[in-house]
């Protein structure tokens, strides 16, 4: 039996039954936007997204393929937000945690629903929730579709007297891991040191390009038997489908072991800057620190220091990514902020002529949706997409 936890439930005003009825969006929700920013608190907006289309919006069950959110952390302090839900319980002790889990707890389930089958959250923390939170994120979607928590490294650090914390968390759960795409990260490689076949394209190292006997399907499609230049046979489940497989032994490009046996097992060879897709690892470094995204975000906006701690862009790319979802993704964040992912899917939308969309959520909190709204002008205007700015409607 998995962990339960239990905690003081919070309620909020958008548990009354009659909350969908006595409100609406305003303007309502076109059917075909291309990008959305919702002002209001997140949990109503996603009661109304999943409210098995009530009027002035489209129903949201089940069309988002990737949710990314930065929430409260509940570290007791006030920044551009108030992060601090300390209250007092019936026997007048400090209670830390369960009105964040009740705050937190509503708006999981109602993302969850919102989600594909195939979809996934990635949820940014730190170490003041961390733990509660997985298991909070266990009873929701189920333990066993724990994809993994991806930790960037973001700076100098946070220090105290015993250590010095490098890592920010990211955890990240699946809808249903069983149809969850495969994750992969592309890199291009430039360790390659020697030249075992004398290729005239330079040094290359093998990399596997099948699986075991033991582990492969004979039923899976790329199931099939190769010859090498020496005669020997292998059948197994390969990586690639049989027509990239003969393109690459006419290119030369897989290694059988030394001639004249040909008899190891067949590798792909990959050359130094060359692209390959790779399993991601969990610890993300290229994105950058905290400072950086603070600068960038002051020189966007042409102001300083209007957002405590934003997310770097660089972060929120990677892993929108690493996620193979599809260039026309439907990506949701409804702990907006400063707007990083708005940025992030239009960058990469640049990059790749893809068609991603993205809905924000965002309410007037110390005057975080007017600044929001204007990086998103000023991010749509920058990539001279101004048409990319976001559609605005407001719960009323």
């Amino acid at each position: 039996m998995p962990l339960q936890l239990t905690w003081t439930d919070y309620p909020e005003a958008a548990d009354s039954p009659d909350f969908l009825n006595n409100h609406k969006f305003e303007p309502p929700i076109p059917e075909n936007f291309r990008h959305l920013l919702i002002k209001g608190d997140n949990y109503p907006v996603l009661k109304m997204l999943g409210g098995g289309g009530i009027a002035g919006c489209p129903d949201f069950c089940g069309t988002v393929d990737l949710i990314y959110i930065d929430p409260p952390y509940n570290t007791g302090n006030d920044f551009t937000y108030n992060d601090n839900f300390k209250v007092r319980d019936t026997h007048g002790e400090t209670d830390r945690h369960s009105q964040w889990l009740s705050f937190m707890q509503r708006r999981l389930l109602a993302a969850r629903t919102l989600l594909k089958p195939t979809g996934c959250i990635f949820i940014a923390i730190d170490q003041s929730e961390l733990y509660t939170l997985k298991l909070l994120c266990d009873q929701i979607f189920g333990e066993e579709n724990f994809v993994n928590d991806f930790m960037w490294l973001h700076g100098k650090g946070k220090k105290d007297t015993w250590s010095r914390t490098l890592q920010q968390h990211t955890l990240c759960y699946a809808r249903n891991k069983k149809l969850l795409p495969a994750f992969r990260e592309v890199q291009s490689t430039d360790w390659a040191r020697t030249n075992a076949d004398n290729d005239p394209r330079g040094n290359w190292f093998s990399g596997s390009i099948s699986f075991t006997e033991k582990r492969s399907n004979p039923k899976h499609k790329n199931f099939y038997t190769i010859t090498s230049p020496g005669g020997k046979s292998w059948t197994r489940q390969w990586q690639t489908d049989q027509a990239h497989m003969k393109e690459l032994i006419a290119d030369n490009r897989i290694f059988w072991g030394q001639a004249p046996a040909y008899d190891k097992v067949p590798r792909i060879k990959i050359f130094n800057e060359e692209e390959s897709e790779v399993i991601p690892r969990n610890i993300i470094e290229p994105a950058e620190t905290t400072r950086a995204a603070q600068n960038h975000l002051d020189q966007l906006l042409g102001q300083s220091h209007t957002f405590d701690n934003p997310k770097p862009v660089s972060l929120i790319k990677h892993l929108i990514e690493i996620t193979r979802q599809p260039k026309d993704a439907l990506i949701m964040d409804f702990f907006a902020g400063s707007g990083t992912t708005f940025e992030a899917v239009c960058a990469l939308n640049e990059k790749d002529g893809g068609s991603r969309r993205c809905i924000l959520v965002q309410k007037n909190e110390n005057e975080i949706f007017p600044l929001c709204k204007k990086r998103c002008e000023k991010a749509a205007a920058l990539l001279n997409h101004p048409e990319w700015t976001p559609f605005i409607v407001e719960i009323t």
